[in-house]
């Protein structure tokens, strides 16, 4: 798989407003606003997970710091729940 390079804050804030106003639009044919979208918000709930973990890890797995990685891990499997329930893919992405 080739690496792609990071995007900016900048070009990726601009990247997710587009997406929202091709989803609001109806006209997203091949369904990327809706999956830039997404993925987008499950990058946010996985990147809570790594800085949880590296976290826990790193501090001599304190409690709370466990408390705070099964937080962050099971708000990403409600997404998930939540997401695969959906009936209109439209609904839940803001």
């Amino acid at each position: 798989m080739t690496v792609i390079s990071k995007p900016s804050d900048t070009v990726y804030s601009d990247a997710l407003n587009n997406a929202e106003l091709v989803r609001e639009s109806d006209n997203d044919p091949h369904a990327l606003a809706h999956t830039i979208l997404y993925l987008a918000e499950r990058n946010d709930k996985l990147e809570a997970i790594a800085t949880a973990a590296e976290a826990y890890i790193r501090f001599g797995q304190d409690p709370q710091l466990h408390t705070n990685l099964v937080k962050a891990l099971q708000r990403f499997e409600n997404y998930e729940v939540e997401a695969n329930m959906m009936d209109d893919p439209k609904f839940g992405l803001s």
